[in-house]
């Protein structure tokens, strides 16, 4: 095996000392160690050509023709690595493999091993990841670190086997603000994305996931704000919608978007908990604890236009019972499940629209110390509540029509027409 490193990273030291420049990966088979990507660099990794990571050695990186570790047994430098840079691009249509394999089987025997990730950024401006396909990371195929600024991933494609196959390969983890993923089609052993700790202003758009547990926000939820998930497409994970975290590791979550997505045979299209890894055996089996600065606060989601079909369970929202996840909207959302969704320690959880949910087995809706309108909980049929859209969000009215017969409206302005539509769209 002819390792490249060096040769690629003379061509990046060359074009950094230049003022910047292409590195050109042709077609055929690479193999190299790991790399250190400069300022205004573009690596392109070209239609036909493989990056593949040199293979798993022994544990302690002196097996000749293997990936050298960091100096420390079992700890590994990630692949492709940039720290506090600008203007830097990995482009093209070629494919980086990570030869995971053998790294999962030594994780089996050695959880604590320090396995690489393919693509890692950390405090980088100006940031685009474009084009190619990776496959088989050892661990993360795409870190997007703290600190960085206006990161671009659009059009990568990124499979490893399901798990338990392959372990915590994550397709795109995020740890910072205005990134946008768009268009990218990602199956793997983990989180198809991960948004995590000070992800802000993050958009994911016009992605397809395969095997994966879904587009993720958490474990780690320090300060989440603006995200936004639309016009994607899940196919057989594990979950679509799902918002994970726990004591110790939450904050503010705040500001979250998912619309326009379908799902086929999901297991669970919403999840969303203050737990992890795992659930309390029921809604009564944790008592309240002192609410921190860690302590997770879900609140301000928006779910709209959403299709699950061949669902397990319709749902999962499980708040802590010393802080309730807040301000759930469900709009315009339907979901065919064996089981129905269940909602412990939610306030303010609002169906609307049209949303319908149908369980084969049970109740729809299953509730513990949980407020909720807009859906009957047997039969997941909607409920009419007062208004579900307004052209106009300064226009009020209350009480809910169905109470009493009698309703009041409001506006800043005269009144010109009002029309008054029942849930099946009948004019009354």
């Amino acid at each position: 095996l002819v390792n490249n490193a060096a040769a690629i990273q003379q061509a990046i030291n060359a074009c950094n000392t230049a003022g910047g420049g292409h590195v050109i990966v042709p077609a055929g088979l690479f193999m190299c160690g790991p790399l250190t990507m400069k300022s205004n660099v573009d690596l392109q990794i070209s239609s036909g050509a493989i990056l593949r990571l040199l293979p798993y050695g022994t544990g302690n990186g002196t097996v000749a023709g293997s990936y050298p570790n960091t100096g420390t047994t079992d700890a590994y430098a990630d692949f492709i690595y940039a720290k506090k840079l600008t203007n830097i691009e990995i482009t093209g249509s070629g494919l980086i493999d990570g030869q995971g394999n053998d790294w999962w089987r030594a994780f089996e025997v050695n959880a604590a091993i320090g396995r690489p990730t393919l693509i890692a950024i950390e405090g980088c401006t100006n940031v685009a990841v474009l084009g190619i396909s990776l496959q088989n990371s050892p661990c993360t195929h795409v870190g997007i670190g703290k600190g960085c600024d206006n990161v671009t991933i659009k059009s990568l494609t990124i499979t490893a086997p399901p798990s338990p196959t392959s372990h915590n390969t994550d397709g795109v983890d995020t740890w910072s603000k205005n990134i946008e993923i768009s268009n990218c089609n990602i199956s793997t052993g983990d989180d198809n994305i991960a948004m995590d700790d000070q992800s802000d202003n993050v958009s994911v758009k016009h992605c397809t996931f395969g095997d994966g547990h879904g587009c993720s926000i958490g474990s780690y939820t320090e300060y989440i704000n603006n995200i936004l998930v639309d016009s994607c497409s899940f196919t057989k994970t594990s979950a679509g919608i799902r918002l994970k975290t726990a004591r110790g590791r939450g904050g503010v979550e705040q500001y979250i978007t998912y619309s326009n997505l379908t799902m086929s045979g999901v297991t669970n299209p919403i999840w969303i908990t203050s737990y992890y890894p795992k659930l309390p055996t029921s809604p009564t089996a944790d008592t309240v604890q002192a609410v921190t600065s860690t302590t997770p606060s879900w609140q301000h989601i928006t779910i709209k236009n959403v299709t699950a079909t061949g669902a397990s369970n319709a749902g999962i929202l499980w708040g802590l019972p010393e802080k309730a996840i807040s301000d759930v909207v469900v709009d315009n959302v339907n979901i065919s499940a064996t089981t129905g969704m269940t909602a412990n320690f939610v306030s303010g959880l609002t169906f609307k629209n049209g949303t319908t949910i149908t369980a084969s087995n049970g109740a729809a809706l299953t509730t513990h110390s949980s407020t909720f309108s807009g859906i009957n909980e047997a039969t997941g049929e909607p409920v009419a509540s007062a208004v579900d859209e307004v052209t106009n969000s300064s226009v009020k009215c209350y009480p809910n029509p169905i109470t009493n017969g009698n309703f009041y409206i409001s506006a800043p302005s005269e009144i010109e027409n009002i029309s008054v539509v029942s849930i099946n769209g009948s004019t009354i």
